[in-house]
């Protein structure tokens, strides 16, 4: 990490510098670690009490903080600001900068003389890969597929056949775009499989975790909607249609010829049937599952889903039942009332 003076942090955060950092801030650190050349983040109120007692020598701190001794920038957005600063004092530098003799291009892929590409990538024919792109150790890129630019393609990335990925599109280790959806029928005593022959479509800023699988399409593509983020350990079926900036976090999974809209999100091992809609701004609680077309913008819960508040009423009435049942036996002993 380069030292950066609190002055030009300010600046990139967008924030206003309260006291005086006489020496440059060398690195980011939690709070309770932090030592006099480091930055913390006190990305809420209830974190400003630890900052007072820790020796950090610059915190970042939410607009309204008025009592903090040490060196601090204000600012309206703690995390935004998280964000720009990690990035300043995280900026990768790639161990090479030339093509890997070790990689297979084929003579008919076009891939763009900035792009860097690692040791054991295999790019196939007729793949075309835009500008300052990187392409890991072991990414395979299948026939036809088209990756844009400025994305980071880490390593043992499979991209199949006719798959589309956008621009800054971040795809992190073992993930696979494209395989084969699941899709059979029971001729007699044999599953006969059908083949799919549509492809992945990945649209701009979308970033996808590691282990996680975008199946293609029967027909038509299996598309993510631009600036969509996807956890680890997530499964896409086929022909699912994601809107804008859905997030979907680990063990979470659509069934196939699902639609989401917009901003949707899905909490951890959530999920839902097949040949649904679920609306604009829809949050899945945990391990909640869609069973029906859900309207946009409520909070759901439970299995099958239903509305969250409604579901922790249900909740709460279960637990008392054991209690309520000791009542209704003791009632019904002085009414001398027999099971």
């Amino acid at each position: 990490m380069r030292p950066i003076a609190a002055v030009e942090l300010a600046s990139l955060a967008g924030g206003v510098l309260v006291g005086t950092c006489p020496h440059p801030i060398t690195g980011v650190s939690e709070i309770d670690d932090a030592g006099p050349a480091d930055l913390v983040f006190a990305v809420n109120p209830r974190f400003v009490d630890k900052v007072k007692n820790s020796r950090c020598g610059l915190a970042v701190v939410p607009e309204g903080t008025s009592d903090l001794v040490c060196p601090h920038i204000l600012v309206p957005n703690p995390y935004q600001a998280m964000s720009i600063i990690l990035g300043a004092f995280h900026e990768y530098i790639p161990s090479q900068t030339e093509r890997s003799p070790q990689a297979f291009i084929h003579p008919e892929a076009s891939v763009d003389p900035s792009v860097l590409v690692y040791p054991g990538v295999f790019v196939d024919k007729g793949t075309v890969v835009g500008a300052n792109t990187i392409l890991y150790p072991n990414v395979f890129v299948g026939q036809g597929s088209r990756i844009g630019s400025d994305c980071t393609v880490y390593s043992n990335v499979s991209i199949r056949e006719n798959c589309k990925i956008g621009n800054r599109v971040v795809l992190q280790p073992n993930c696979v775009i494209g395989s084969d959806g699941f899709g059979f029928t029971r001729i007699g005593q044999e599953h006969l499989k059908i083949p799919q022959i549509g492809g992945v479509c990945i649209e701009d800023d979308v970033e996808i975790g590691s282990g996680t699988t975008v199946d293609r399409g029967t027909f038509r593509d299996t598309v993510i909607g631009a600036g969509s983020k996807i956890d680890n350990l997530v499964q896409i079926g086929h022909n699912v249609v994601m809107g804008r900036g859905c997030l979907l976090a680990s063990q979470s999974g659509i069934s196939g010829s699902t639609t989401l809209g917009d901003f949707v999100t899905f909490a951890g091992q959530s999920g839902s049937v097949g040949h649904i809609h679920i609306g604009s701004n829809t949050v899945l609680m945990a391990r909640a599952v869609a069973t029906h077309d859900l309207n946009g913008g409520g909070y759901f819960s439970g299995f099958p889903c239903r509305d969250h508040k409604e579901d922790l009423k249900d909740q709460a009435a279960a637990r008392r039942m054991v209690s309520m049942r000791k009542l209704v036996l003791k009632m019904a002993a002085l009414l001398k009332i027999k099971e």
